[in-house]
Parts: C-alpha cells; structure tokens; sequence
C-alpha cells in the first residue's frame, strides 16, 4: 500500500507569538519520496515538522489537518505518533539520553517492544551504515558524531516517515554523503523522507523534490531535476568570492607541535601552526579529526598536553576578551531576555552593539527572546554579541548552521566589513562549501589530528571534491545572491 501523507490548510502560530507562523499550508506527500524543504531561516520549516509529528501542538495553536494513510494525526499524543513516524531535531545534544552510542540506538526500539535480537541486528545495521562504534561513550562523540547518532537511532526504529530538521548541520562531506546515501535508499524502498535542509548543494542530488516554503505557504514545488537546474541558473547571477585582506606580519597565535585531547587521549597530534593578525582562516576535515579541538585550545579552554602555544594579542585585556568563541551549540551562549540586550550585555560600547546588531540585520528581531528564534537566528545573535565585544579574534563553529543563503551573506558582509574596520582575525571551522568558498582566504585542512595542507582557496575544492566529485566538478553550490525575482537558495 502506498503511504501516502497529506497536509491540508494548515496553520500554526506559537503561543507567545501574535503572527501566524504557518499560513494555509498543504502538501500531498508520498511513500518513495525524499523531499527537501527550503526557505530563509525563521520561514517555519522546523515548525511544519513538528506539526506532522504532533509536537508542535504542545507550544502553540493549529488549525488544519494531518493526515497519515488516511488517519488523522491532530490530537493524537505525541508517543503514539512517534511509533508511525521518526524525527531527528536540530539540538541533537539534546535528544541524547545515554552514556553509550549502542544504548542511545536501543532506546527507542526498546520503547517501541522490538525484541532484543532484532534490536541488535538494527544497532548493527545503523552503526555500519554511519560508521559508529557501537561501544564509544556518547559524551566523546564530536557534532558530527551526534548527529550520526541520532540519525542511526531514528533509522533503527524503523519508521515509515522519516522527518530530519538540518541533518548535515555538522557533518563532514563523507558523512553527509554517507547519511543521504542511506536515506534515498529508504526512499527507494517505499518510504517517505523529509528533510528541512539549507545545504541544497549537498542534498538535491540525492532529493525527489524540492519544496520551498516562503510566508507560511509553498511558493515552489519541483522535482529533483528542475531544482537542480533552478539552483545552476542562479548561480551564474552571483559571485561567491569574498574580498581578500591583506594580512599583518605580525603573529597573533603560534601552535608549535602542540597535543591535546580529553582523558589522556590526545585528538591533535604534534599540531604546528602560525596564525597572523587580520588573516581569515577557515578549518576543513572530517569528524573527529580535531577541529573543534583546536579551537577549544586556542580560546584557552583546553590546556596542550605537550607542546607550546604563544599568543601575540593585546594583552592590556585578559585572553576570554581577546579570544571571541561561539561554539556550535548558540543555546549555550544565549542568556538575556532579547535580542538587543543579549548583543549589549558585554558589547565595547553601546554604539558597538547597535553597528553590529544592524550589519547582521537583527534590528527587525531586537525585541525578540533569543531562545524564540529559529536555529540561524540564534546563530547570528550569538555570533554578534560575541563579535559586539570586539575581541582580537573570533573563531567560529559551523557559523552557517541553520542558515538560508541571505543569513549567510549577511553574516559574510558583515564580518568582512568588521574585519577591515577592526583588524579581526576570524578562525572558520566549517563542513559547508558555501561558507569554506566565501572564507577561505587561507584554509588549513586537519587529518588525524594535525596539518595535512595548509593553503589557498584550492584547498576547498580539493577537499570537497573528494566526496562528491561530479556535483563540484560542475560547481554546483548554494548562491548568496539570487534574482529578486525568485527565493534565494
């Protein structure tokens, strides 16, 4: 039987908002499908999730209708709904519940009274196809890592409809492929996946169907082959480059074979590496490999096992204030009741915080509590009150996480312009080819714990080619611009 999920006229507003998030919405959806859903951050991609799998209705109002196979969803608990349908969330720290990866993937099979040999059958299944050691403690496990794990836990529970809200946020390239591979085979197979997804570059070649919603509705409905040509189309109407600056000679970090881990267990591996004012530096390589280890080293927040680390900074104001860090996670450096008193809080100057709250274009969001924002909202908050401080250096975590083309350009205008006005120096971790283009000044590229390049943009697509050769061989990326005429992508 076909499985068949129909969404009608459906509209949804949270409760301590006055404007409707979802305005009349519908969508025929089937089994063998794996559709994409698009639009700029804040549109209600994640909120049409959690109305199909019932979540939703525990924050807010809906009116409208859900319907799975003909059956009603509205009004169902949520429990119930979840043994028909799997969601993997954004804040996948958050969806972790136990100590080891095998436990988490047999959490849910257990809740749904799957018995305990097939239950280890799909542990296995799930951890060869995302490449998870099945004894590995879950507190070690890297973003990406999380993300596996959850996307494996989903898998194993062997749901039908499959909903995943920006499931590349931390993946490397052959993660993601990884991951999308498996998931338009389970399409294939008869199921229905959904994904919520900015990265279309990464993810179109694997879709059915791309589904764009814009001011609560879908504004455009194509299938696979007609987006992927949409997306060309734009591209040759923008220009990724970012203006290069030219870097000062004088050294602001300095790594010289330095060694650092957790537990005794070092991640980077006799690291060298000397980082001069003004540079742009973005950081590639798989999971694991030590990425956010090294930022972590660098903030100060992780001390080398072995190995020297010198700074070169102002050092009239302690390290935390000459080092800006946000970290892949913003809920974890949100704490103010708005938007523009979380930016003014240790911003360098009241006039500091309100330049950076408007190049960033969170003015229209000023009122707003940071934890009501979508997932790119709150990124962009968490970097501009860390930029507001002014520090001599800002290193990012996947800044581009949850963000829509328009959010990522934003985000580029207005650090390069901060860049040159300050002489920032700006330390890029990243899995996204549009970020690591627009970056990548200089990029470094991380194996095993140590430098395994060290170079110029070339760098990028050397990296990225590895993983999908034809889809960059043909240079097919997201644009940060697009006609006025049509939705960015």
């Amino acid at each position: 039987m076909d499985l068949h999920l129909t969404i009608s006229n459906l509209r949804f507003r949270y409760a301590t908002a006055s404007e409707w998030t979802l305005q009349g919405l519908s969508l025929d959806l089937h089994g063998g499908e794996f559709v994409v859903l698009a639009g700029v951050s804040g549109v209600g991609k994640s909120t049409l999730l959690n109305c199909i799998n019932g979540s939703a209705a525990l924050a807010g109002e809906m009116h409208g209708q859900v319907t799975l196979d003909g059956t009603p969803l509205n009004g169902q608990p949520v429990a119930q709904i979840a043994r028909l349908i799997g969601t993997v969330a954004q804040d996948v720290e958050g969806q972790i519940v136990t100590l080891r990866v095998e436990d988490e993937i047999a959490f849910g099979c257990e809740n749904l009274g799957i018995p305990p040999d097939d239950i280890q059958r799909r542990i296995d299944r799930s951890c060869a196809l995302l490449n998870l050691d099945p004894q590995q403690p879950t507190a070690t496990l890297s973003g990406g890592g999380q993300q596996r794990l959850i996307a494996a836990a989903a898998l194993a529970m062997g749901s039908r409809v499959l909903l995943l809200d920006e499931p590349l946020a931390n993946l490397d390239a052959a993660g993601a492929a990884r991951l999308l591979a498996t998931l338009r085979d389970l399409a294939s197979q008869g199921a229905l996946v959904i994904v919520a997804e900015h990265r279309l570059d990464v993810i179109l070649p694997y879709a059915t169907r791309l589904v764009w919603i814009e001011d609560g509705r879908v504004t455009l409905d194509l299938p696979r082959d007609e987006a992927l040509v949409y997306v060309e189309r734009l591209i040759r109407r923008m220009n990724l480059s970012a203006a290069a600056h030219q870097r000062s000679a004088d050294v602001a970090i300095e790594l010289d074979a330095v060694s650092a881990g957790y537990g005794g267990e070092p991640v980077l591996h006799d690291l060298t590496l000397t980082i001069h004012r003004g540079e742009q530096i973005v950081v590639l390589g798989e999971n694991g490999c030590g990425k956010t280890t090294l930022l972590r080293v660098i903030a100060g927040l992780l001390k080398p096992q072995r190995g020297r680390l010198r700074y070169g900074l102002d050092r009239r104001q302690p390290l935390l204030h000459g080092i800006g860090y946000v970290f892949q996670n913003p809920n974890s450096q949100l704490f103010m009741d708005s938007v523009r008193a979380e930016i003014a809080v240790q911003a360098a100057s009241p006039a500091i915080a309100e330049e950076v709250m408007a190049r960033f274009g969170l003015m229209p969001l000023a009122d707003r509590h940071p934890h009501a924002l979508s997932a790119g909202q709150k990124r962009l908050a968490a970097l501009a009150a860390m930029t507001a401080m002014r520090p001599d250096v800002l290193l990012l975590d996947e800044p581009s996480v949850g963000q829509d083309a328009g959010g990522v350009e934003r985000m580029l205008a207005a650090l390069s312009a901060l860049r040159q006005q300050w002489g920032l120096t700006l330390i890029v971790v990243t899995h996204d080819w549009r970020c690591a283009s627009a970056f990548g000044d200089r990029v470094v590229w991380i194996a095993n714990g140590t430098v395994y390049r060290d170079g110029d943009s070339s760098v990028v697509r050397d990296y990225f080619l590895r993983a999908h050769p034809q889809r960059h061989a043909r240079n097919i990326c997201v644009p940060l611009r697009s006609s006025p005429s049509a939705p960015s992508v």
